[in-house]
C-alpha cells in the first residue's frame, strides 16, 4: 500500500508527534517542521495549509486533510500538500490513530521511514506471528516485533481482540496462520523460500537484539545519548575495591626484541591441551594481564546531551579497545591450578596490577571449573578460567539501544586480546561460548543486572605438542 492508498482508508488518522508541530515560519514565508532537534523548512508556505496543519495536531483521516487543500487551492495544491505530509513521515513526525465509531483503538507508531499503515483481512484462526513482542511501556502496552516496522500501542489489551485492530496488525505483518503445526507468516512472503529459511533459523531474541542494536529498524533513542545527566551518578572508571588479601602481580618484559607481531598473527590458535611439565604460573598470569588488560590511566571528559545538561564522565586507557573508553569489563580469575597461586576465586585490580583473593577452592568454585571443562565439549581441564563481567551501568549511563551489543563488542575485543598476549608468552588461550550467570553471581554475592559475566576465556601453561 502507497502513502496515496492511505487516503481511501478513514479509520487510520494522522497525528503530529506529540513534541512536533508544523506550520509557518515567524516571517510566515516558509512551512517548517518544528521538534526537538530544532526548526526545518519543508518548502514554501500557503494559507490553505493553516487548517489541515491544525486539524493534524489532534488527529485526522489522510484523505479529509487533502480534501481540506483541494477545496481551498485545488489538485496541484492538495498533490503539494501529500508530499508534505510524506516529508513528515519519513522525518519521524507522524503517527497513525487507529479509530472506530467506538473511538480510538491504538496507535501505529512507525519505526522505520517506510512504514505505511493498511488494513487487510485478518482471518479468525490467525494468531500473533512468533516473533511478536507485547510489553508494558509507561501507561501503554507496546505491541512489537522485529519484522515490522511499526509498533502499537494500547491502553487496554481488550482491544487486541478489536476486528478493526486485527485488520490493522494483519495489514502490518503481526499475525501467522497456523498450519499443520507449524507458523506461516500472513503476508505474501510464504513464497520466498530464502526469507523464510533463515527467519526459521532466527531465536527471537537474537532478532530482536540485532535489530534494535543496528540505527534504521528503529526510532528509539540511540547512540550516545548521556540520558542520566542530573539524573544519575555516573559509575566511576575504577571498580571499588573488593576486600582480601592482595597479591601483586609481574609486569611483562618489555618485548623490544620480542616476536613479531605479524608472527604472533600467525600462530594464534585456541588451545585447549597443555604440557602437564609446564603448568601456567602466577608470573605468566601477570604478565599476560600486564599485557592485556592493565588500566595505562584514568581521566575526565565533559559531556552533554540533547538536553543540554552537561556533566563529567571519567574514562580509562587500557590495551584493548572499547567502545567510548567506558571500559565496563572485569576480570575475576577463577583457578585450579597455577604455580604460586593457591586454588581459589581472585578479583584482577587493573588499577593497582593486582589480584585480590576472594574466596578459597570451594564447591562453587569447583562448579565453575567444571562448567568450562564441559564448554570445551570436555577436551580441556583448565588451569584458570577469567570470568568476565560487565558493570553494565558504565554503559548503560552513557549509550541508548546499543548498551548490550557494546558491550559484546568489548568483551570480543578483550578475548582478542588476551589471545594474542597468551601466544606471544607462550600461553594456550581459548576463548569460550558460554558460561553460567547465576553461578558467578552465587560465587561473588553480585547482583546480575548490576555486575554479571558476559564472557569466559580458559588458560593454560605451554600447550601440548601433538604427535
Amino acid at each position: 500500500m502507497s502513502f496515496v492508498d492511505l487516503a481511501r482508508e478513514p479509520a487510520l488518522r494522522l497525528r503530529l508527534h506529540p513534541q512536533t508541530t508544523v506550520g509557518k515560519s515567524d516571517d510566515g514565508a516558509a512551512h517548517v517542521i518544528r521538534g526537538p532537534l530544532g526548526t526545518f523548512p519543508i518548502g514554501p508556505f500557503q494559507p490553505e495549509y493553516e487548517t489541515p496543519d491544525a486539524r493534524l495536531a489532534a488527529g485526522a483521516p489522510l484523505g479529509e486533510l487533502r480534501d481540506d487543500v483541494l477545496q481551498a487551492a485545488g489538485a496541484g495544491a492538495a498533490a503539494t500538500y501529500l508530499l508534505r505530509m510524506q516529508t513528515l513521515v519519513r522525518w519521524n513526525c507522524i503517527e497513525y490513530v487507529l479509530a472506530d465509531e467506538s473511538g480510538e483503538q491504538a496507535v501505529i507508531l512507525p519505526q522505520r521511514n517506510d512504514f505505511v499503515p493498511s488494513l487487510a483481512v485478518a482471518p479468525p484462526d490467525a494468531a500473533l506471528d512468533r516473533f511478536a513482542l507485547l510489553r508494558r511501556a509507561g501507561d501503554s502496552w507496546l505491541l512489537e516485533s522485529p519484522l515490522v516496522g511499526a509498533r502499537f500501542a494500547f491502553s487496554e489489551l481488550a482491544a487486541l481482540e478489536s476486528p478493526l485492530v486485527r485488520r490493522a496488525l494483519a495489514g502490518a505483518g503481526f499475525l501467522a496462520l497456523t498450519v499443520d503445526g507449524a507458523d506461516e507468516a500472513d503476508g505474501g512472503d510464504e513464497g520466498d523460500e530464502a526469507r523464510q529459511t533463515a527467519l526459521a533459523q532466527w531465536e527471537f531474541h537474537d532478532l530482536l537484539l540485532h535489530v534494535h542494536s543496528r540505527f534504521g529498524w528503529h526510532q528509539d533513542p540511540f547512540g550516545a545519548q548521556f540520558p542520566y545527566i542530573g539524573e544519575i551518578e555516573p559509575l566511576p572508571a575504577k571498580r571499588p575495591p573488593w576486600p582480601g588479601p592482595r597479591i601483586a602481580l609481574a609486569r611483562a618484559p618489555d618485548g623490544a626484541d620480542g616476536e613479531a607481531f605479524a608472527s604472533v598473527l600467525e600462530r594464534r590458535r585456541s588451545e585447549r591441551l597443555y604440557d602437564e611439565e609446564h603448568p601456567i604460573t602466577l608470573e605468566d598470569l601477570g604478565a599476560l594481564l600486564d599485557r592485556a588488560a592493565r588500566v595505562r590511566s584514568y581521566y575526565e571528559i565533559p559531556v552533554q546531551n540533547f538536553h543540554g545538561r552537561e556533566g563529567k564522565f571519567e574514562v580509562s586507557r587500557r590495551p584493548y579497545p572499547n567502545g567510548g573508553a567506558s571500559y565496563e569489563l572485569e576480570i575475576y580469575p577463577v583457578v585450579d591450578r597455577c604455580a604460586g597461586l593457591e586454588s581459589g576465586l581472585y578479583h584482577y585490580d587493573a588499577a593497582a596490577h593486582e589480584l585480590v583473593r576472594l574466596a578459597g577452592r570451594t564447591p562453587d568454585v569447583e562448579q565453575a571449573l567444571a562448567f568450562a571443562k564441559t564448554a570445551t565439549a570436555g577436551l580441556a581441564d583448565p588451569q584458570i578460567v577469567f570470568a568476565i563481567a560487565a558493570r553494565f551501568a558504565r554503559v548503560t549511563w552513557k549509550y541508548r539501544s546499543i548498551c548490550y551489543a557494546t558491550t559484546l563488542r568489548n568483551t570480543g575485543a578483550l578475548y582478542q586480546t588476551l589471545y594474542l598476549a597468551a601466544t606471544e608468552l607462550g600461553l594456550s588461550p581459548c576463548g569460550l561460548g558460554s558460561g553460567n550467570s547465576a553461578l558467578f553471581a552465587r560465587l561473588t554475592g553480585l547482583d546480575p543486572v548490576v555486575e554479571g559475566t558476559v564472557g569466559e576465556f580458559i588458560l593454560g601453561g605451554r600447550p601440548r605438542k601433538l604427535e
